[in-house]
């Protein structure tokens, strides 16, 4: 996996993100908060090193290390007192900032049952965190635009990857999009990742696969490096890749479009798997 990845705002296509990154940075420092970029934000920024198109979106969502529940809210109570953020009703983790974004901040880091962050009494959905600490110590890499002085921390593919099955298994009613991004960033990584795959996974050139079958099974290795000794974690993803239960195959038939059959998908979580079980 890379260190760093050198991005661009204009290929991002959002305005006032720099803003956003100046208030959070000050935010995040002053209350001693490590974060990193996951959602479509990251993707993008990965995206944009090929000059990939995906959907635009205003959504930022922030996975932040915190202490405690107190240690959480008076990072929101700074935001919203000092610059002006918003809350939005009916969801406590996400904020609505002076211009145009709105922003979820996901804490990891406290204790959890099952997973579960349950900061706020009044609402009854659940946070779902797990994977956020393995892809924090293990996953992420600076995106960085010199030329707009701007320099933040985004999850890998793989961990996206990752954290998209795992939000998927856990509400798959509120996460419909989490299958289509899943397919487009296996067809995608070949292209952006192909350095790292020539000189970090040569072996595979061993067997005769297509671009994108190569690029499940680094998918799959860079997954096990993430997990690392999580074993419960590990195998709860090689339980989702192997498609048990019915929630699972929905999000194989949620994939399919007129490039890729169900075949095809199966066979790409298969080679994650293998990748995993190495």
């Amino acid at each position: 996996m890379r260190d760093s990845l050198p991005i661009s705002l204009e290929q991002l296509r959002q305005e006032n993100l720099r803003e956003l990154f100046e208030i959070l940075e000050e935010a995040f420092a002053e209350f001693d908060i490590n974060y990193y970029v996951l959602g479509a934000l990251a993707r993008d920024a990965w995206y944009s090193t090929q000059h990939i198109q995906a959907r635009a979106t205003r959504d930022v969502d922030f996975a932040v290390y915190v202490f405690s529940g107190d240690h959480y809210e008076e990072l929101k109570n700074l935001l919203i007192v000092e610059y002006e953020f918003e809350e939005t009703e009916g969801n406590p983790y996400k904020l609505r900032t002076p211009f145009e974004f709105t922003i979820d901040l996901i804490p990891f880091g406290i204790e959890t049952i099952d997973g579960r962050i349950e900061l706020a009494e009044e609402w009854d959905r659940p946070v779902f965190v797990n994977g956020f600490e393995e892809v924090a110590e293990n996953a992420t890499v600076d995106a960085i635009d010199e030329e707009a002085g701007l320099k933040f921390r985004i999850a890998s593919l793989p961990a996206i990857i990752l954290l998209k099955l795992i939000a998927y298994d856990d509400r798959p009613e509120n996460r419909t999009q989490d299958p289509e991004d899943i397919r487009e960033i296996i067809l995608n990584f070949f292209d952006i990742e192909d350095t790292v795959i020539y000189e970090e996974h040569n072996d595979l050139f061993e067997q005769d696969l297509e671009l994108h079958e190569y690029a499940a099974i680094v998918i799959g290795r860079e997954i096990k490096d993430i997990l690392g000794q999580n074993k419960a974690l590990r195998d709860r993803i090689l339980a989702i890749l192997s498609l048990q239960d019915r929630t699972q195959e929905r999000m194989v038939e949620s994939m399919i479009n007129d490039r890729v059959n169900e075949e095809q998908i199966i066979r790409w979580f298969t080679l994650i798997s293998e990748g995993i079980q190495e």
